[in-house]
């Protein structure tokens, strides 16, 4: 009967090694997609910070050309609000459409 005894427990603490191990690896498996699902937004926050800041350096640019550059300026004045010289005329052309009938 002592055998018996033994026999149960050892599979006993078989059966609970088993199970912890399971556990253990169940958390670490978590664990590790957490840090992949991490890993993957830090790298989409590094691609979007690389975006910002090239779209800050053109915007510094262009500030500094319209800030130091009086022609620069004159061009983006007359282009983007339709500003004139005394004594000249501006002529717009409609863009032709292509549904018309021939």
């Amino acid at each position: 009967m002592a055998q018996w005894w033994g026999r149960l427990i050892v599979g006993l603490l078989t059966g609970l090694l088993v199970l912890v191990v399971m556990m253990v690896a169940t958390v670490w498996l978590q664990s590790h997609r957490e840090y992949k699902y991490q890993e993957q937004k830090a790298q989409q926050a590094e691609a979007r910070l690389e975006e910002l800041r090239a779209e800050r350096a053109q915007r510094e640019t262009y500030l500094r050309l319209v800030l130091e550059d009086p022609e620069f300026l004159e061009r983006v004045v007359r282009e983007r609000l339709g500003y004139l010289r005394p004594n000249e005329t501006m002529f717009r052309f409609k863009e032709p459409e292509d549904n018309i009938a021939q």
